[in-house]
């Protein structure tokens, strides 16, 4: 049996999707998108939603609860789609990549024939809707909402449980483009103009 002679350092954890969302905005979008596309994240979002409803031991057994969380869940489909939106403007914005990976993404994006449901006026000009986003729901409600979506979807035993894989993997990456999305809002003016940029 190998002896491991190095010392271990305590209460650290390897690599991990949250590492990147300490990094600049284009390089923690570009760790969310790595892992999700757009439709994975609409996919994901309609068998959330889905479980979630006909789960009975839920927070979705009242009727005004259910109406919330398929609005919530449209509104947040649309959000994903603003920041796929700017990340893409951004990332290939720059005319040379410096890796390989890099440049097979940029390619990937280019060929990407995502359908939005965003408007037109919504695709040209994404950080409207994510100011208006944060204006009509409270954070604490939608991060409330997504921690009782995923309550619903682990607790859910019906014929699509199979659907379960990675689940707090896929929260994490949802709920960072909410905190995102606030983050940059209340951010001051001069530091709103360098995100904005990523539109033109």
């Amino acid at each position: 049996m190998k002896s491991n002679t190095g010392e271990r350092e305590r209460f650290q954890k390897p690599f991990s999707f949250l590492s990147h969302t300490k990094t600049s905005l284009p390089a923690a979008l570009q760790a969310v998108f790595q892992n999700f596309q757009p439709e994975d994240f609409s996919s994901r979002l309609n068998q959330w939603q889905r479980m979630a409803l006909a789960n009975d031991q839920s927070a979705y057994d009242a009727a005004a609860a259910r109406e919330d969380l398929m609005d919530v869940t449209d509104v947040l489909k649309k959000l994903v789609e603003c920041w796929h939106i700017i990340f893409t403007k951004k990332f290939l914005k720059n005319s040379r990549s410096k890796t390989k990976l890099e440049r097979l993404q940029r390619k990937i994006l280019a060929q990407h024939g995502f359908v939005y449901t965003l408007t037109k006026d919504e695709q040209a000009k994404p950080m409207l809707f994510l100011r208006r986003f944060c204006r009509v729901f409270d954070r604490g409600y939608i991060e409330t909402e997504l921690l009782d979506m995923l309550d619903a979807v682990i607790t859910y035993n019906g014929i699509n449980e199979n659907d379960k894989g990675n689940l707090v993997f896929f929260y994490q990456h949802l709920l960072f483009l909410v905190k995102l999305s606030y983050k940059i809002n209340r951010a001051k003016p001069s530091h709103l103009k360098q995100t904005q940029h990523v539109q033109q």
